[in-house]
């Protein structure tokens, strides 16, 4: 009896230190439990995580180019939210080319002028006397591109080993192309080299040198580089200068001369002429130098960006001393001299390319002026279109003058 009241006292107390130790095991893991971090979870509330980059706001955004006012000596837009943009415009050189369309009473013109180093936009202007709902017309890739395409056939051309002084006879052909214009008239005694076809922008002689030299691949190829085709990078959308490439023979050559099949925006122009200004690299347009949030923290700053490389040095200077027949000798010389051929800015060389087109019912005169000064060391490019009626006071040669008058006479002296 005693021996098994030892048994059941030493199971008892077995249970007992079992149940303990099992206790204690118990506590021990709560405790290890309890004082292992948490797993990491995201900071704040879904309210206060930074938004993923594709979510968050464009800085940009609501911002319009024509929508701008002048505070303390700078042109600013407002944006939604309270931000605001500092613009890189010239207010004088805005208001300026404003005056000059309103005093004309331009039916419709765009004009872009923008450093040729930086792509900073210096003014910006869409003006329409017939029509005040007209639109944005700096960014409108609808105009014919003109003979401002022969920019293009003559990089082209440049590049591809023909010398700037080849030489092409030839007959007519100054407002119609045909097959007789592709060669070469030996028994014409009317002959011009490439520059001079530049300067005073001779068809026959650019549709004949594409021709011979070109081919369809290669000018699209040009056109292309040179921004055709795309919608090129600015702070506002823009739309494509849209261009086609014939296969037809004749067409492909009245094409290289700059009759139709082409498109092109004033701000397109201008970087045009801002690329060979700048030595045949293309800069990114901007017009946005900063947007500030409603604290007035910066929350976006432009920087100096070349888009791309489109041409050679060697072919932008070239091509810089042919333009500047266009002021010299060309179909710009008459708005960039007086009635005595005294120059409306002496001592500035000016390099630029005109191009005329017009349609039928309704009539509508396109010219434009592309170029940039002084040609030796730029500061200004421009890319300008008017669209007159049959009746017209100036044209973009003439707008050009204004605009490099301005910038390089008259602003320098009222800033002594």
């Amino acid at each position: 009896m005693a021996s098994v009241r030892a048994w059941l006292l030493r199971s008892l107390l077995f249970l007992v230190l079992a149940g303990g130790i099992a206790s204690l095991a118990l506590a021990q893991a709560g405790d290890r439990r309890a004082a292992a971090p948490a797993p990491e979870r995201p900071r704040g509330s879904p309210e206060e995580r930074p938004a993923p980059r594709s979510a968050r706001r464009n800085p940009l955004e609501g911002f319009d180019p024509l929508a701008h006012r002048v505070e303390d000596g700078t042109a600013v837009s407002d944006l939604p939210g309270g931000r605001t943009a500092i613009l890189s415009l010239d207010p004088g050189l805005q208001q300026a080319m404003e005056d000059v369309f309103d005093r004309y009473e331009v039916p419709y013109a765009g004009l872009v002028a923008m450093d040729p180093r930086s792509g900073r936009v210096l003014a910006y202007v869409s003006h329409s006397s017939a029509d005040p709902a007209a639109g944005d017309l700096a960014r409108d890739a609808g105009p014919p591109a003109a003979s401002v395409f022969k920019l293009i056939t003559a990089a082209a051309l440049l590049e591809n080993g023909v010398r700037s002084d080849a030489r092409v006879c030839y007959r007519g052909g100054g407002s119609a192309l045909s097959l007789a214009h592709l060669a070469s008239d030996p028994s014409s005694s009317t002959c011009a080299t490439l520059a001079e076809a530049i300067g005073r922008s001779i068809n026959p002689v650019m549709a004949s040198l594409a021709d011979a030299h070109l081919d369809g691949a290669i000018l699209g190829r040009y056109a292309s580089a040179f921004g055709f085709g795309e919608a090129l990078p600015f702070d506002a959308p823009t739309e494509a200068s849209a261009y086609e490439v014939p296969e037809d023979r004749l067409e492909r050559a009245r094409m290289a001369a700059g009759f139709w099949h082409s498109h092109l925006s004033p701000l397109h122009g201008a970087l045009i002429a801002a690329t060979i200004a700048h030595r045949g690299r293309m800069p990114r347009a901007s017009i946005v130098d900063q947007v500030l949030d409603a604290e007035g923290h910066v929350v976006h700053e432009r920087s100096d960006e070349v888009f791309r490389r489109v041409i050679g040095a060697g072919a932008a200077a070239t091509l810089t001393d042919m333009m500047e027949r266009t002021v010299t000798e060309g179909t710009s010389r008459r708005a960039f001299h007086d009635d005595r051929g005294r120059a409306f800015l002496p001592g500035i060389s000016v390099a630029g390319k005109t191009g005329t087109l017009s349609e039928e019912r309704p009539y509508r005169g396109y010219t434009w002026w592309v170029g940039f000064a002084p040609s030796d060391a730029p500061t200004i490019a421009l890319g300008v279109v008017v669209i007159n009626r049959p009746e017209w006071r100036i044209k973009a040669s003439d707008a050009a003058r204004f605009a490099l008058e301005h910038w390089l006479v008259s602003r320098p002296a009222r800033a002594d």
